[in-house]
């Protein structure tokens, strides 16, 4: 694991906030019947849990924005992911069956996705956010009134806790560890942040750039498919609304953790840290009583502040390669 540009910033502030709220909360520490400090930490492997399958969201959201693209159907697509579980879990399907049928579905609206982008030849932004407007409209239809119930046989998954750890966080674990090898290692890792930096020049080394953009718009499909089905394996039922603000949230995450939102600069273990600086933040806000309507506030604020570095970043990259050009 190699690290650079921004992450060890985040880790220096995320133990920080950690000792914020450890000092100020009974985050990591509790009192026992002598009065004693006690190491406990479930309350991390809660906020750990609850935020496992963002954590699964964002690393897809991360290729798509490497690759110069970006997804806003991810809320959407997530919804119509969690009723699918739902629906599949009502039925007795088993329980692979079910995983299967919430990545299928998450795949198959990737695969639209990527096919309009890259053959049709129409900018991300307008796909997703056509494909976004659809699936909320979907998900209305399926789900009308009130919300759909998860079976208990499903839920079972989400509250397993092999060797101590949740089964969320094994999957969520797994797959950040699996892409971020895979691009740091392969030539298809490599293609990414090439097309991400410079389409043209890409093209002109023998990389096709819109081969590129379907393939990590139908991995976001996937990834989304597989965070619905995790998602909907902490809830008792999924409202028509479920979703809505995802994407706000895996973009800030991934451009805080260093991603330009130009593409072509960034790393999934840059993301993993701006997940958790969200879920630290939400955290504070939660126990210093804050009111939950200046969540999506901070989140704005934060998503600003990080273009804001990334657009000055860029200025100063463009401004030495001029002088070094002169």
């Amino acid at each position: 694991m190699r690290w650079k540009g921004r992450e060890p910033f985040l880790l220096v502030v995320n133990l920080v906030l950690i000792a914020l709220l450890t000092a100020t909360t009974p985050f990591l520490l509790r009192r026992d019947g002598a009065g004693g400090l006690l190491v406990d930490l479930s309350a991390l492997q809660l906020l750990l849990d609850t935020y496992a399958a963002t954590f699964i969201g964002a690393v897809g959201m991360t290729l798509v924005i490497l690759a110069g693209q970006i997804d806003l159907s991810v809320g959407s697509a997530l919804a119509l992911c969690a009723v699918i579980v739902a629906r599949a879990s009502q039925m007795g399907w088993p329980i692979p069956l079910v995983f299967l049928a919430s990545i299928g579905m998450g795949t198959l609206i990737g695969l639209i996705n990527g096919t309009i982008v890259a053959y049709g030849r129409i900018h991300a932004i307008l796909v997703t956010l056509g494909m976004m407007t659809i699936l909320r409209g979907l998900v209305v239809y399926l789900v009308p009134v009130g919300w759909v119930a998860i079976s208990d046989a499903f839920r079972a998954v989400g509250l397993a806790r092999p060797l101590g750890i949740s089964t969320s966080i094994w999957i969520a674990g797994a797959f950040a560890l699996f892409i971020a090898l895979l691009m740091r290692y392969t030539r298809w890792g490599h293609e990414i942040y090439a097309v991400g930096s410079n389409p043209s020049a890409a093209t002109i080394i023998g990389i096709r750039p819109h081969r590129v953009w379907f393939i990590v718009l139908l991995l976001n499909g996937f990834t989304i498919g597989l965070a619905g089905a995790v998602y909907a394996s902490h809830f008792g039922g999924i409202q028509n609304s479920f979703g809505q603000g995802f994407e706000l949230l895996l973009i800030t995450a991934v451009v805080i953790g260093g991603t330009s939102i130009f593409g072509g600069y960034g790393s999934v273990w840059g993301t993993l840290l701006g997940v958790l600086f969200l879920a630290l933040v939400r955290s504070a806000l939660i126990y210093f009583r804050i009111p939950a309507l200046w969540e999506q506030a901070v989140y704005g604020a934060f998503l600003l502040f990080a273009v804001g570095l990334d657009i000055a970043r860029t200025r100063a990259w463009s401004r030495a390669l001029r002088g070094g050009a002169a």
